[in-house]
């Protein structure tokens, strides 16, 4: 049971933290600031309480992605070999999903 219940437990805040980077992207977008990168993700996720490590922000990100949520362009960094991420912005599949608020099998809306 200790197993299942950390694999739900994983899988439920994968899914609520997909929720808050749409929510941060939209208002990003609402407020006309410049497309975010994953450090400022990554950062802005640490500052409401979410313990998450970088690559995780990237998996989350390319997650949103494949989702058809989000759209970013990503480069390796020639010098440290990480992936970066930036120019993070919403679909319009996103976009529709976003505005009406709907928790799905793969986004928690808290």
């Amino acid at each position: 049971m200790g197993i299942e219940f950390a694999s739900e437990r994983g899988l439920i805040q994968a899914r609520r933290r997909r929720g808050i980077i749409l929510k941060l992207v939209r208002q990003g977008h609402e407020n006309q600031f410049s497309r975010m990168d994953d450090f400022e993700v990554w950062a802005m996720l640490q500052k409401l309480g979410q313990t998450v490590g970088r690559d995780q922000v990237v998996t989350l990100l390319q997650d949103l992605q494949v989702l058809d949520y989000i759209d970013f362009k990503s480069q390796t960094n020639e010098i440290t070999g990480r992936v970066e991420l930036s120019m993070i912005q919403l679909t319009a599949t996103g976009l529709r999903f976003v505005t009406a608020g709907r928790s799905n099998d793969d986004v928690l809306f808290a």
